[in-house]
């Protein structure tokens, strides 16, 4: 690298070809990670001069030298570089900023790939750094569907025995279910509550199912198909939203309507994931008894009505015959002024809004909505074209708690949404309409260019995060404990989501959650607690410390991508 008369730089690549084989086997990502990490250390601390890269092979080992001729570093601190926030001496630190964790999580990934990093250097003549590994490595096996990542030493109660989070399955219908009749799946961990749920469903003719685990609930309803759910948040094993999501993502059970109960309030996410109601604990009887009504409802329900709000003729007549099914009525109207006429009469299912109309705008519309009781509001899609800025999506969240905002006008987003909140089964659609939802699906972005830091002291469980996240568009970055969480945060800003280790040193993930709390700018800043399955009291300790939401070690990939997209658009 030199600078030119623009203060531009340059780099050269050196390949050595002695001795090179033709290919190696390794893990892309993480070499180039590891690359990545180097050469940009090296750039930060070359001010005049060169930086090349030099590859080259010997003893069935690869080679990858990154040569600088910057400040140099001595030899009694060699060793210090490669931890984690920590320079050569103070200066260097004032001058170019913290290394933060690119050495040190180098370092930790060269030999989980069977390798190793070096470094050879003297002040004020430069350094070099020597990424060695095998020409061919062969990764551990690993579980399909889980990512390994190893949870903390299993703790025991104070008499040595291992505390479990599994309650006894409770006494239901699952052995006499009838085909004709209707069913009514309770996913609920409290058996006294969920006894109370299991009569009050009798009362109103359902079959009772009840589930005390998510895991248990989930494989319920993929099995039996219920009628409809009663969902509860706080559940042993997984949160309840991320159940939510898993059963709103299943074209087998997306259709199922989901009345969540629950001592947590989380009525706005919950009900922009599809849920149909949400009610707090306690809850008197008459409130129960209301819920299931409204559930029994949307089971009965043959008839869907969508009304359709849009400026542009062409656009209000494209998207009314997009919507349209036999089960599916759309009106479809062209000014405020006609969706409140139709909004003061027959209840609608789904609401589509667009932002920019001839006689005022979506966001006034939406407000004269909210006022007073004289309106039925249903769950509102904001379909619009235009660029929303942060303030702009804050402002139309406060009119509704159901509002759901597309950032582009794309047909299958748009079917995906509305068919979230029609219930409606996708096996029924026409072949295009089901074709439509696999694309958009398939197209998911809700991690594309998000910053999500993990809070996690084992490599190994880093490795297996990162692999999750990172093909998936997001842009991981990485702290080894409580301490550095809050180091990267302070000099970080923007950071879109945390998973949060519990079992760390220097500070643990509760002290942490504790502390980032503490700060204003972080009050909403998303943390998902990675708990040790063993303790039962882990969910209430992290919730109480400050998290969102938790999620039992060993992380399986569909349990950890359901939660973070659950926090991850907040």
């Amino acid at each position: 690298k030199s600078r030119d008369q623009n203060g531009l730089k340059w780099g050269q690549l050196w390949v050595s070809n002695a001795g090179l084989p033709a290919t190696i086997e390794t893990d892309p990502t993480r070499l180039q990670q590891i690359l990545k990490n180097m050469l940009s250390n090296a750039l930060k601390f070359t001010e005049r001069g060169w930086v090349s890269l030099v590859v080259g092979a010997a003893a069935g080992r690869i080679r990858f030298d990154v040569r600088d001729t910057g400040i140099g570093i001595a030899a009694d601190q060699h060793e210090v570089i490669f931890e984690a926030f920590r320079q050569a001496d103070g200066g260097s630190n004032r001058k170019f900023g913290g290394t933060g964790l690119g050495l040190s999580i180098s370092r930790d990934l060269a030999r989980l790939l069977g390798g190793d990093l070096d470094v050879e250097s003297t002040p004020e003549r430069g350094s070099t750094f020597t990424l060695s590994l095998p020409v061919r490595y062969a990764a551990p096996d690993a579980m399909p569907g889980r990512a390994h990542v190893t949870p903390s030493p299993r703790r025991t109660s104070a008499d040595g025995a291992a505390r479990s989070v599994r309650p006894t399955p409770a006494a239901d219908d699952r052995d006499r279910l009838a085909a004709t009749s209707r069913s009514l799946l309770i996913i609920e961990d409290d058996p006294a509550f969920a006894q109370i749920l299991f009569d009050l469903a009798h009362e109103l003719e359902f079959q009772g199912l009840i589930a005390a685990t998510a895991e248990d609930g989930l494989a319920m309803a993929k099995r039996h198909r219920p009628s409809a759910i009663v969902l509860d948040i706080g559940l042993p094993d997984r949160s309840g939203l991320s159940v939510l999501d898993a059963l709103k993502r299943d074209p087998l059970t997306r259709h199922i309507p989901v009345h969540v109960i629950s001592a947590s309030d989380h009525t706005k996410t919950a009900l922009e994931m599809g849920a149909v109601g949400y009610a707090l604990k306690p809850i008197e009887r008459e409130q129960l008894l209301e819920a299931i009504k409204h559930l029994q409802a949307k089971v009965t329900q043959k008839l869907r009505r969508v009304l359709i709000v849009e400026g542009d003729p062409v656009l209000r007549e494209s998207t009314a015959h997009l919507l349209a099914t036999d089960s599916v009525e759309t009106v479809a109207v062209g000014t405020a002024v006609d969706a409140l006429e139709h909004l003061g009469g027959t209840p609608f299912d789904c609401m589509v809004l667009d932002l920019s109309l001839p006689d005022r705008s979506g966001l006034e519309l939406l407000a004269e909505m909210s006022r007073g009781d004289q309106y039925a509001v249903p769950p509102v899609i904001v379909y619009t074209g235009r660029s929303l800025s942060q303030d702009q999506v804050h402002e139309l969240e406060q009119f509704s708690s159901s509002i759901v905002i597309k950032g582009a006008r794309s047909p299958e987003r748009l079917l995906d949404e509305v068919t979230l909140f029609l219930h409606q089964v996708e096996s029924e659609l026409p072949a295009e309409r089901r074709r439509m939802l696999c694309d958009a699906r398939d197209r998911e972005d809700v991690f594309e260019g998000r910053r999500i830091l993990i809070v996690e002291d084992e490599v190994r469980n880093v490795f297996a995060l990162t692999s999750v996240l990172e093909p998936r568009g997001a842009r991981v970055e990485i702290a080894r404990n409580g301490l550095e969480a809050l180091e990267h945060l302070r000099q970080n800003p923007g950071v879109d989501l945390v998973l949060m280790d519990i079992m760390m040193p220097v500070m643990d993930g509760l002290e942490a959650t504790r502390e980032i709390r503490k700060q204003p700018q972080f009050a909403k800043l998303p943390i998902i607690a990675l708990t040790a399955k063993a303790m039962i009291d882990d969910r209430e300790n992290c919730l109480a410390a400050g998290a969102n939401d938790y999620i039992a070690k060993p992380l399986e990939v569909d349990r950890l991508l359901s939660l973070a997209r659950v926090w991850i658009r907040k």
